[in-house]
C-alpha cells in the first residue's frame, strides 16, 4: 500500500519506544517519581514519570529521560494535528518522533547493532547488550474500512460482537464498538465517526466518515508479541512488516454477513418496515397478518425488489448479496490538503 505525504492506508496509531545511552550526561525530562522502599527505608524500586510534551489541537506525547534513558509514548502522528482519522506510516512515524525528541534537545532512537550471537543476558547480568538501539514495547496498527453507509457500519459491528477469536476474550458496546484482547494483541472495531462525535469533534472530516460508514480498526502489539516476532529492535520494523501482520489479523473479518441489509430497511416506508424485516430474516409473512394486509404490504414492498409472497431462499436473495466486503479506505487528497 502506498504513501501520500507520509500517510498510508496501514497507519501507526501509538507508538512506545525508548533507548539507553551508556554515556549519559542527557538532560533530565521527568515529571516526578515512583519510589518503593523497603522497612528500612532503603529505595527498592525507582522510576521515572513521563512529562507530556503539549501539542496544538488538545495532543501531546510522553517523553522522559534520566540521563541515560531515553523515552517517548503516545501518538506521535496525531501530535500538532485537528485529528487522527488518517495517520503516518511506520518511516514518517519514525521521523516525527525524532523531531518531537529534538524538542527537548534529545537524541533520535537510533537502530543499534544486531544482538551478538553468544549474547546471554543472564550471564551478562543485563538486558541490553552494548550498542543495542532503540527497543519498541507498544505499537499500535489501523486501518480505515468503508461499510458504505453508517447503517452498514452499524451492521458490520453488530455482526463482529459474535464473532471470536482463539485465545482472546471479547466485549463490545451495542453498534458502536467491539474489541478482543490476550496477553500479546488488543484488536478493537469501532465506528470512527460516532467516536469523533463522542470526543467533540463536529466537522466536515466527521460526516465524511458517517457518510462513508468507517469502520476503525485497531491492532495493538504488545511487547509480548514483538518480542516473538523479532519487531522488539526499531531497525527490524519495516512498514511491510506491519502491513503483513495487520492483514494476517484481519482476514477472518473482510467478509461480513449483511443478510438484514439496514441500507433495504431505511429505505422502505415505515409502515412496511416490519413485515420486510421479517421477510428477510426467513419468516413466513402470511402467517403473520391477513390476506388483505398482506397484499398491500407486498405491492409497496415490490418497489424495493423484495417479493414478500415468495419464501425466502436465505442462500440466494437477489436484492443485494449476502456478503459485504469491507473496503480499505485509501487517504483522499482534500484530507491530505487539510493535513498540510
Amino acid at each position: 500500500m502506498g504513501s501520500k505525504n507520509g500517510f498510508t492506508s496501514i497507519f501507526c496509531d501509538w507508538f512506545t519506544a525508548g533507548q539507553r545511552h551508556e554515556k549519559g550526561g542527557l538532560p533530565a525530562v521527568v515529571d516526578g517519581v515512583t519510589a518503593r522502599f523497603d522497612r528500612d527505608g532503603n529505595c527498592t524500586f525507582e522510576k521515572g514519570i513521563p512529562s507530556r510534551l503539549a501539542g496544538s489541537f488538545d495532543s501531546s506525547v510522553g517523553i522522559l529521560c534520566d540521563s541515560h534513558y531515553v523515552g517517548l509514548s503516545g501518538n506521535v502522528g496525531r501530535f500538532g494535528r485537528p485529528d487522527n482519522l488518517f495517520n503516518l506510516g511506520w518511516s514518517a512515524t519514525r521521523q516525527k518522533a525524532d523531531r518531537i525528541l529534538s524538542l527537548a534537545n534529545l537524541p533520535s532512537l537510533a537502530d543499534g547493532t544486531p544482538r551478538p550471537v553468544d549474547w546471554d543476558s543472564r550471564q551478562e547480568n543485563r538486558r541490553d547488550w552494548p550498542g543495542r538501539g532503540a527497543t519498541v514495547a507498544r505499537l499500535d496498527l489501523t486501518c480505515n474500512f468503508s461499510a458504505g453507509s453508517d447503517a452498514q457500519a452499524r451492521a458490520v459491528i453488530r455482526w463482529l460482537s459474535g464473532q471470536s477469536l482463539k485465545r482472546a476474550k471479547r466485549g463490545y458496546s451495542g453498534d458502536e464498538s467491539v474489541w478482543w484482547s490476550n496477553t500479546r494483541i488488543m484488536l478493537k472495531a469501532y465506528r470512527k465517526g460516532a467516536e469523533m462525535k463522542a470526543h467533540g469533534v463536529d466537522d466536515d472530516v466527521v460526516q465524511w466518515a458517517t457518510d462513508q460508514g468507517i469502520v476503525r480498526v485497531e491492532l495493538e502489539l504488545k511487547r509480548r508479541e514483538l518480542q516473538e516476532r523479532d519487531l522488539r529492535d526499531i531497525g527490524n520494523i519495516t512498514q511491510e512488516k506491519l502491513e503483513s501482520i495487520f492483514m494476517e489479523h484481519m482476514e477472518p473479518f473482510l467478509r461480513v454477513d449483511s443478510s438484514d441489509d439496514p441500507d433495504i430497511l431505511a429505505s422502505i416506508p415505515l409502515r412496511s418496515r416490519a413485515y420486510a424485516s421479517a421477510w428477510l430474516a426467513g419468516q413466513d409473512v402470511r402467517l403473520l397478518c391477513s390476506t388483505a394486509t398482506l397484499y398491500r404490504h407486498a405491492k409497496v414492498l415490490r418497489d424495493y425488489g423484495l417479493d414478500i409472497l415468495e419464501t425466502r431462499n436465505l442462500e440466494r436473495f437477489p436484492v443485494k448479496v449476502r456478503v459485504l466486503d469491507l473496503v480499505p479506505v485509501s487517504v483522499p487528497d482534500w484530507y491530505l490538503e487539510r493535513a498540510a
